[in-house]
């Protein structure tokens, strides 16, 4: 528990040390691909500091230069972290529910970093935010949803069809990933890691979306939710890199 908690405030004061750090390198930069950076460097040290390794397979699917929509199973805050971590090349742009913005620190890094908010409670303003998400596809970032919605306590949650929506208009390919471990070190609604562990995550191969139609959502849907329940199982498979050794683009065979 004193280890925890001390790991607690040093996260507490580390981000507020980061943060400043990020709205500045956003001012002058609209994209906020500089401001992102920092964030990533953010996001290692924490998952240094949690004593979190996280071991990624499937890399070899995708391509830095290109951009995707990530969708992901969501069990923990922890998710947001190790993501950012294991999909180091890519400038990540989060669909975030409206409320997170009120928590201190945390609001002003979501703005920092122009992530995308959603306001789900108003469909006009929710369709906006998705127009901006469309923006940033088209400047080479990727999207990343989390389709439950919220943590889940164990089963995924039904899936939410905004963002296949965004896929399919778009044209964008969807990337299924499975997430296993992060509720066992830090679990739903909890603040405090008694002890770190290992993070599996598992990315599978891009879902096509450009020759589909609104039509097909629900096929779609169902299609990457199969995908992401398979890549949960075997997230503890063999074949893993891990992604958390000496540098953050260090990937060492973990055997």
């Amino acid at each position: 528990m004193i280890v925890g908690i001390v790991r607690l405030i040093v996260f507490l004061l580390d981000t507020a040390l980061w943060i400043p750090v990020a709205l500045v390198a956003s001012l002058a930069d609209p994209d906020a691909r500089l401001a992102y950076r920092v964030a990533r460097r953010w996001a290692w040290f924490n998952v240094k500091l949690l004593g979190t390794r996280v071991l990624v397979r499937g890399l070899e699917h995708l391509d830095p230069a290109k951009s995707y929509v990530f969708m992901s199973n969501h069990r923990s805050s922890l998710d947001v972290l190790v993501l950012v971590v294991a999909l180091w090349d890519f400038q990540l742009r989060w669909v975030a529910k409206l409320e997170l913005v009120s928590i201190p620190l945390f609001g002003w890094a979501l703005k920092a970093t122009k992530q995308i908010i959603v306001n789900r409670a108003r469909h006009a303003q929710a369709v906006a935010s998705l127009t901006l998400a469309k923006e940033r596809i088209g400047h080479g970032l990727s999207i990343v949803f989390f389709p439950e919605g919220t943590r889940s306590r164990g089963e995924m949650l039904p899936f939410k069809k905004g963002g296949f929506v965004f896929a399919i208009r778009t044209g964008t390919p969807i990337v299924p990933i499975g997430i296993s471990g992060t509720a066992k070190i830090l679990p739903r609604n909890g603040w405090i890691v008694r002890r770190g562990g290992d993070v599996q995550i598992v990315i599978c191969p891009p879902i096509p979306t450009a020759t589909l139609s609104l039509a097909d959502r629900d096929a779609l849907l169902a299609q990457v939710e199969r995908a992401i329940t398979a890549c949960t199982e075997g997230a503890a498979g063999p074949g893993a890199v891990g992604v958390n050794g000496a540098a953050p683009r260090t990937a060492v065979a973990w055997l």
